[in-house]
């Protein structure tokens, strides 16, 4: 296998460990991030010598989100001008931003149809496009103290897949929880059916590696046929669809003033001041003691 710089490999059992390797940045999805989560997944895919795909992160926190560090923004600004015609005029902020956030639904319904399972390793912080990378795996085991959530709905969009919500927990959880922004523990994320199972944080490791030893003992064809006729039953209601419609819909978000104004405060106070500004309202919904993006959740 080849080293990459965000991620770790390792396998054994049948099964192949990535685990995210940003623990600094709380394993917030930066470009290079995902670059290299679907190079080792493409890595690991031939062959049935590895059968399961474990997905665990470094550090205190699964995944904190997208990486909003000024390098990593999306690409949401104007076309740039080339003339006076009218074709030369560059692209609408809309359009580009537009094209960015479907290619982004594309990568993680690829990551949905990836031929072996996934499962998913949470602990600490799992926000925003934490909630969309564990939306594309199959199981998920989750601390009993994670927290889950989009929080960023409250002024930066929404997570263009939704996390797969709607299919997974319901309309009604679905809405009251991008209503709010609020975030859930691991207990709630299992009674709702966001994960799989919710257990004490010092034996996740040992029951989630359990439980990927145990299924890759099942033949490889005999996994892909469980995974993908079940994700075509969601497949046939319209769940790509429907995914690829977040595109639009947080296109159409990020025209609003809220977006705006959050990114004047981020650029001009810094991030962290972006954040207190967003989250003031809602303090008893975030919980004490939020760390900063050295660092902060996006969620």
């Amino acid at each position: 296998m080849p080293d990459y710089e965000n991620v770790l490999v390792d396998i054994a059992d049948g099964v192949g460990t990535i685990t995210l390797n940003r623990p600094e940045k709380l394993n917030a999805l930066s470009q290079g991030l995902r670059d290299d989560l679907e190079a080792a997944l493409r890595e690991l895919n031939p062959g049935d010598a590895v059968r399961v795909i474990r997905l665990k992160a470094a550090g205190r926190a699964f995944c904190a989100g997208y990486d909003l560090a000024p390098g990593e923004r999306r690409r949401t600004g104007e076309g740039e001008k080339r003339g006076e015609q009218a074709w030369e005029l560059g692209e609408s902020r809309i359009a580009v931003d537009r094209e960015g956030l479907r290619e982004s639904v594309e990568r993680w319904l690829w990551m949905w149809s990836y031929r072996k399972p996934i499962v998913a390793q949470v602990q600490g912080y799992c926000l925003a496009g934490g909630g969309e990378l564990i939306g594309a795996c199959d199981i998920v085991f989750a601390a009993e103290d994670a927290r889950f959530g989009h929080p960023a709905g409250r002024a930066l969009g929404i997570p263009p897949t939704l996390g797969m919500w709607p299919a997974k927990v319901g309309m009604l959880k679905t809405k009251e929880l991008l209503f709010s922004g609020d975030m859930i523990d691991g207990r709630e994320a299992e009674r709702i059916g966001m994960v799989n199972h919710a257990v004490p944080a010092d034996e996740l490791e040992e029951r989630t590696l359990a439980y990927c030893r145990r299924i890759a003992q099942v033949p490889l064809d005999a996994l892909s046929v469980h995974k993908h006729v079940t994700n075509r039953w969601f497949e046939i209601a319209g769940l790509r669809t429907a995914a690829a419609e977040g595109a639009e819909f947080d296109a159409i978000y990020h025209e609003t003033p809220s977006f705006r104004e959050f990114g004047r405060i981020a650029q001009e106070k810094g991030l962290k001041a972006a954040l207190a500004w967003r989250d003031q309202p809602f303090a008893d919904g975030r919980g004490a003691g939020q760390p900063d993006r050295t660092g902060t959740p996006e969620g």
